[in-house]
């Protein structure tokens, strides 16, 4: 070793930047998002898509579909909806449950944010 130069060798920096990525990808796994607050934006914009005026109410009035539907809806990302199971109808006909199902799989959710790899299911009632 000579008294001129400071020499780093490599495994120490090997070690330092190991842990340095460690750290930092810890760190950006730990942030944490409020599911209760995202599935009542969700609710709160599914309400007011099947309020008199809203998208869904006009969609069924269209469509002639009537009654109550309780649905299970997964969504992530910017709002995008992922799953649609028809938990129960107190209607028979399957293809307007089958069209209900279709338009509701293709909404969009406004202001709306859910992290990479993370998906947020709830139940929802809906009545036309």
């Amino acid at each position: 070793m000579s008294t001129k130069g400071f020499i780093i060798s490599k495994p120490p920096l090997v070690v330092f930047l190991l842990s340095f990525v460690s750290i930092t990808t810890y760190s950006q796994s730990k942030n944490a998002f409020d599911k209760s607050a995202i599935t009542e934006e969700a609710r709160t914009q599914l309400t007011q898509m099947s309020s008199a005026e809203g998208e869904l109410s006009v969609f069924s009035s269209k469509n002639g579909i009537k009654g109550e539907f309780v649905i299970d809806m997964t969504i992530e990302g910017k709002g995008e909806v992922l799953t649609v199971f028809m938990v129960s109808a107190n209607s028979d006909d399957i293809s307007r449950k089958n069209l209900l199902k279709d338009k509701l799989h293709a909404l969009q959710f406004e202001n709306i944010r859910i992290p990479k790899k993370e998906r947020i299911k709830f139940r929802h009632t809906l009545i036309f």
